[in-house]
């Protein structure tokens, strides 16, 4: 998280994977949030995604990291309560603005992220996809 003139602001980015959001960038902005929440000099929260964002805003979980962790025999399931479905929550919860700058495609984990903001705004590359919706 960086901020100016409070303002906070959230960058995902891990531009060579459409800042798909692995389980450490989950956490990582799970605590921003909570800093920002905590923070009297934190006005509004703005969340975007990185690499110049010509690409993705978010392409959502990062599923190949998912599916690396499956295959593990070691890996425990995370505790439901810091899921990321928790972190949406929490993020829609936030008692400060929080403004979407979707700067490309939001698809899947990328949208939900963005239907928990206050305010989305976009531009010509913009495009959103809840993927679960066409399995059910």
């Amino acid at each position: 998280m960086k901020q100016h003139e409070g303002v906070g602001v959230n960058t995902l980015n891990r531009p060579e994977v459409l800042n798909a959001v692995s389980m450490n960038l989950f956490q990582e902005l799970d605590e921003a949030v909570q800093e920002m929440e905590a923070d009297s000099q934190v006005k509004a929260v703005i969340f975007t995604g990185g690499g110049r964002g010509e690409r993705a805003f978010s392409a959502g979980a990062d599923i190949k990291e998912m599916a690396r962790l499956a295959e593990n025999p070691d890996f425990a399931s995370p505790d439901p309560r810091e899921s990321r479905t928790h972190y949406a929550w929490r993020v829609a919860v936030c008692t400060k603005p929080t403004v979407g700058a979707i700067n490309g495609l939001a698809y899947g984990g990328g949208a939900i992220l963005d239907s928990a903001l206050d305010l989305r705004v976009g531009c010509e590359r913009t495009s959103f996809r809840f993927l679960a919706v066409s399995y059910g």
